[in-house]
């Protein structure tokens, strides 16, 4: 529902019943057109009441586009309980992104899900996302040659070798611990592996108590796809699945926690030996 189509009807009440008449099922008004609190809450549970109720549906939500949302849903909370209708959710927008979203919930906001639109598919604060390809090796003979890129920017040197990446768990909790990327024939140790930060190498933990799996799936070999893609609903639970595992200090938006992402130790040395013989 858009503003214009309220706008173009003589009432506010009119455009609603018509929605509800054709949207039964699916039926979310936006009610801050004109007044939220004096004439769109109002409105609405009236033609819920009117149109909906007496035909057996239930209404899903009312959207706020403006405004303080934290304080309008408070309030729309309220009055839709005390109209009977604790089931109808509220639902947020206008160019939100996740600082307002996060300040929004700080405050106590009464908001079951947020429609984000142009800050999902812009990049307001850095509009170009660099991604580069090098070669890290190559098969020449039955044989792997590493290769590296150096630069005087550490950042941009590049890890080489065949690799792979594992992601250790703890058992207790199931919280990821950091990942490891590794030469091809590393082994995992199950007991006890030592990470430390590529960038700081005296910088050293010991991880005990863990199990660890590989990221990485075989998509095509020699050409022909090997790999069963799962549907979008599969998609989606997997990416909440892998997001329980990582700690709330993580996850926030401000300041959060480094991930750790190490090398091997045998990746470590390879790097070196390479940068040291360039």
């Amino acid at each position: 529902m858009a503003h214009s189509f309220i706008q173009a009807f003589d009432s506010e009440y009119e455009a609603f019943k018509t929605y509800a008449e054709t949207y039964p099922n699916d039926c979310t008004l936006l009610i801050d057109t004109y007044d939220t609190l004096n004439s769109g809450i109002q409105n609405a549970i009236k033609v819920f009441n009117e149109v909906l109720v007496p035909n057996g549906y239930r209404p899903k939500a009312v959207r706020l586009d403006s405004g303080d949302l934290s304080y309008l849903s408070k309030k729309i909370r309220t009055i839709l309980d005390e109209a009977g209708f604790e089931d109808c959710k509220i639902c947020g927008t206008n160019a939100l992104d996740e600082y307002v979203i996060t300040s929004i919930l700080e405050e106590g906001a009464k908001i079951d899900l947020f429609g984000v639109g142009e800050n999902l598919i812009t990049a307001k604060s850095n509009p170009v996302f660099g991604g580069v390809y090098k070669l890290v090796a190559v098969e020449k003979e039955g044989k792997i040659i590493p290769k590296i890129k150096v630069s005087n920017n550490t950042i941009k040197i590049t890890n080489p070798g065949f690799k792979k990446v594992y992601r250790f768990y703890d058992k207790n909790t199931n919280k990821a611990l950091a990942d490891v990327i590794t030469i091809n024939d590393d082994i995992i140790p199950e007991d006890e592996y030592t990470i430390f930060d590529p960038t700081s190498p005296w910088k050293k933990k010991k991880l005990t108590n863990y199990t660890v799996r590989p990221l990485q799936e075989l998509i095509f070999d020699n050409g022909n796809l090997v790999y069963n893609s799962p549907d979008l609903k599969t998609i989606s639970e997997n990416a909440k699945k892998e997001l329980d595992t990582l700690w709330n200090e993580v996850k926030r938006i401000k300041n959060p926690h480094k991930y750790y992402v190490d090398l091997s130790q045998k990746l470590w040395d390879l790097k070196n030996e390479l940068l040291e013989n360039k």
